[in-house]
């Protein structure tokens, strides 16, 4: 006779050969994957290892044309269950055909409950043999043996409740998917696929929510009074806090009034000491949630890798089935064997023999889902010996957690001795709290909690204390921490999102898809997954809250426990999604509107070029938008926002940042090099308020009139012109580098200016003064002042009739000059004054 069973992996499928086998197994090629053969009980024996699933659910081939089938269409489609890996299809098919008795043995929950049927279909195909079950939640030889001995049914109703789960969320998420990516991508130009989950949506929709709490947070001042008392017994460690009773005080006033009682206090009185006994129980066994949030809390692992790390652990026989949501012992347990073998392992010895010096009674949880015992090690081992049996670098911690969660749990609890001491000052109520450890108990095992002691000196009822300071401290309301992924998967527990396998998955689901992502133990969202969850919460708020979701959970649930037919609880699973839907497309502009204007906002703000600002009639992006008819400044809201604003017809734009315009223009803009614009207003120097925007940066006060010099820069030439333009012009070096500096002149309160000739020659400072003695020692120099009167009036002259370029007032770098003295006012000095003044004028009628 020829037995062939079917393991869930191929790790699995060579452990049971092994167990059953007695390590006398062949390894044999099936359609060239690995399978197990040898004799057990005078029978041959096959075992072969699947990949998980090797079927799956899709919609017929005319419904994946995402532009031409109507989302809602797919939820009224049956879905078609294929086979996604031909070659194990192939495999139980030829091995199956060779069998006179099949044995399923995939791992004992929905899922492996599933994939065992998917043999099961297409061993059926081939031969009409008898199936059976073998049930374990271990790999060790004793709990295999003891279930290939007695083998049971197939349970129908647990594997249909997944395949229910499968082809529910197929619905929901291909329909959903499709119908939110194709509404935006009607209204912003993006790829990429704006995923829907059942699990995941709700998922993401737990930190959303948190997020949307800490930015909506505003801080308030609390003041919180404390003193720092003294024993004075003259030990060390005399001193010791406490906090007024009134705590965190909201009233500034109150607080006032509290401390000013309080002042010129020199001593306490200890009205009150109260001393208890408390015990900290050790924590309940380990189902997979709770497995899942130790791991990351005290590892720091994420839940998908913790889980993959106990997958390992139990397929290579050192813990037991990882997917369970019992968390209490069976009354048939047999510990003694377990902790015998960890009194053995000398990392684990003294609280093994600890153990087995009194009755062992566990610390159980209130749960027994008649699925898997808790997760707990079946063997002791060391560090060493998990690291060579599984090649992943976490797998010794995982254990090490693991077994002594499992130590812990049958070990007494922990006793801490709290003191409680009511303190008045003044009349005036204080509280200060103390605990010491007396007895370790279970913490001895598990250093993960970690317990520290807060110490108080010793002090008698009635006893007068010291005061060192008294303390009125002002302080702001915190707000509200990111979730770790400990609490969101304590949330999706709580709400029923997923199960205890499929939990982790949905958690990295959401990082794959760019919504969420992971900091040390924190988890944070995106702003893509920001942008979704804000679109669906103000439309379609159900998709996002858990309550649709914990009802399917429910109705799969009733599948499993056979009290709901397969078919029925897919029409009722069916209908709520249906009902989601239709909120979907009934808030479908609303919904569009929304994320298409946060992903326009997003694009725009990456474009740094052309971004302006916050458009004020919608909170939107500006941005600066280019057609072939010319440009303008745009909002990204457009077309539900039609705010606008015109802009040069040429002319290079640059946005000056550090710019603020005074009549509430959105931007300023700079054009070219000719002028400024703000936008909304137009070009500054038809402003009033330009000399406000932009004021010349003097050189010192004009010797003429009350008004200041500044520099003025033509193409061909500069020097310093007065604010007030009484005629009264200077030179300035003709040639260089020239640059204003913050430094005075002792003598005449001018600023200096620092010159750089080209080539080789030192930097010089200087005051460009004439009419200060230190301005003229650098006029004296050679070559500085040799320029006459009528050289200076004819430049002036040339440089004004030319003035189709922009005068610039500035201090930095320019690149000609022209010769400074007083104009007089001749006929012809008088000319000159009106052609720099028409010059100037020509030149912003230009612009």
């Amino acid at each position: 006779m020829t037995i062939v069973a079917f393991a869930e992996k191929n790790k699995a499928a060579a452990q049971i050969a092994s167990i059953l086998g007695e390590g006398e197994v062949e390894k044999i090629t099936v359609e060239g994957l690995p399978a197990y053969e040898f004799k057990w009980k005078g029978e041959e024996w096959l075992v072969m290892g699947l990949s998980g699933h090797i079927m799956n659910y899709d919609f017929p081939e005319q419904y994946n044309k995402w532009n031409e089938v109507n989302p809602g269409v797919l939820l009224g489609v049956d879905p078609q269950k294929l086979v996604t890996r031909a070659d194990y299809a192939a495999a139980v098919k030829k091995l199956a055909k060779r069998a006179n008795k099949i044995v399923l043995a995939c791992d004992y929950d929905r899922e492996g409950e599933n994939i065992g049927f998917e043999a099961k279909t297409l061993s059926e195909e081939v031969t009409n043999v008898p199936i059976e079950r073998a049930r374990f939640s271990s790999l060790s030889p004793k709990e295999v043996k003891k279930a290939f001995e007695s083998l049971i049914d197939p349970d129908y109703n647990m594997a249909m409740a997944a395949e229910a789960r499968q082809i529910l969320d197929l619905k929901m998420g291909a329909a959903f998917t499709r119908f939110v990516t194709l509404s935006v991508r009607e209204r912003a130009r993006t790829k990429d696929i704006l995923s829907i989950g059942p699990c995941q949506t709700p998922t993401c929709g737990f930190v959303y929510e948190r997020e949307k709490a800490i930015r909506s947070f505003q801080a308030k001042d609390f003041w919180k009074i404390t003193a720092i008392f003294s024993a004075e017994s003259g030990k060390e460690g005399d001193d010791f806090e406490g906090t007024h009773r009134a705590g965190n005080i909201h009233d500034k006033e109150k607080a006032a009034e509290i401390f000013k009682r309080l002042k010129g206090a020199k001593e306490g009185l200890v009205a009150k000491k109260a001393v208890k006994e408390t015990k900290t129980s050790p924590p309940n066994p380990l189902n997979t949630t709770e497995f899942l949030k130790r791991a990351s809390k005290f590892l720091g692992i994420s839940p998908e890798l913790a889980l993959e790390v106990a997958e390992q652990l139990y397929l290579a026989g050192f813990t037991s089935y990882p997917r369970t949501e019992t968390n209490k012992y069976a009354d048939d347990f047999d510990f003694k064997s377990l902790v015998f073998d960890f009194a053995r392992q000398k990392e684990y010895k003294p609280f093994a023999e600890s153990i087995l010096i009194a009755p062992i009674i566990p610390k159980n949880g209130e749960k027994d889902a008649h699925d898997h015992p808790p997760i707990h090690p079946i063997r002791a081992a060391s560090r060493g010996e998990i690291s060579s049996a599984v090649n992943i670098p976490q797998a010794p911690e995982v254990y090490d957690l693991i077994a002594r969660h499992f130590l812990a749990n049958l070990m007494p609890a922990a006793v801490f001795e709290k003191t409680h001491l009511h303190l008045l000052v003044q009349e005036e109520p204080f509280d200060s709290s103390g605990t010491v450890l007396k007895d370790s108990g279970w913490l001895e095992a598990y250093p993960f909690e970690n317990k520290k002691d807060k110490l108080l000196p010793f002090v008698e009822e009635g006893q007068k204390v010291g005061i060192k300071k008294l303390s009125n401290t002002k302080s702001k309301t915190s707000p509200p921490k990111k979730l770790t992924e400990a609490e969101l998967l304590t949330l999706m527990d709580k709400n029923r999102i997923g199960t205890k396998a499929t939990a982790p998955t949905h958690i990295e689901t959401n990082k794959k898809r760019g919504y969420l992502e992971t900091k040390g133990k924190t988890i944070s969202i995106l702003d893509t997954g920001f942008t979704l969850m804000e679109g669906l919460s103000l439309t379609v708020p159900i998709l996002v809250r858990p309550e649709i979701r914990a009802k399917i959970e429910a109705l799969i649930q009733e599948v499993e426990d056979g009290k709901k037919e397969f078919e029925a609880a897919l029409d009722e699973g069916t209908a709520l999604i249906k009902e989601m839907y239709a909120q979907l497309e009934a808030n479908k502009k609303d919904l569009t509107s929304s994320i298409a204007g946060t992903i326009k906002d997003e694009a725009a703000l990456e474009d740094k070029k052309n971004y302006i600002g916050t458009c004020k009639a919608c909170g939107h992006v500006l941005r600066i938008v280019q057609t072939d008819s010319g440009r303008f400044v745009g909002c990204t809201g457009y077309p539900d926002c039609r705010n606008s604003y015109p802009l040069p017809k040429s002319g290079a734009l640059t946005v000056l940042r550090s710019k603020e315009c005074k009549k509430e223009g959105v931007a300023v803009l700079k054009v070219g090099n000719k002028y400024n614009w703000a936008v909304g207003i137009g070009p500054c120097f038809t402003c009033d308020l330009e000399k406000e925007c932009y004021p010349p940066e003097t050189v010192g006060p004009c010797p003429e009139c009350d008004g200041s010099m500044f520099l003025i820069t033509f193409k061909d030439t500069r020097f310093l012109g007065c604010t007030k333009r009484c005629g009264y012009t200077h030179s300035v070096p003709k040639t260089g580098k020239l640059t204003l500096l913050d430094k005075t002149c002792e003598t005449c309160g001018w600023k200096l200016f620092r010159l750089k000739e080209e080539g080789d020659s030192p930097e010089e400072e200087f005051c460009v003064n004439r009419r200060c003695a230190e301005g003229r020692k650098y006029w004296k120099k050679p070559g500085k002042g040799a320029e006459t009167r009528i050289k200076e009036k004819a430049s002036l002259s040339r440089s004004a009739a030319s003035s189709a370029e922009n005068p610039t007032v500035s201090s930095a770098t320019n690149s000609a000059t022209s010769p400074a003295t007083r104009l007089t006012v001749t006929p012809t000095a008088e000319k000159n004054s009106k052609v720099l003044t028409a010059g100037l004028k020509k030149n912003k009628e230009k612009t």
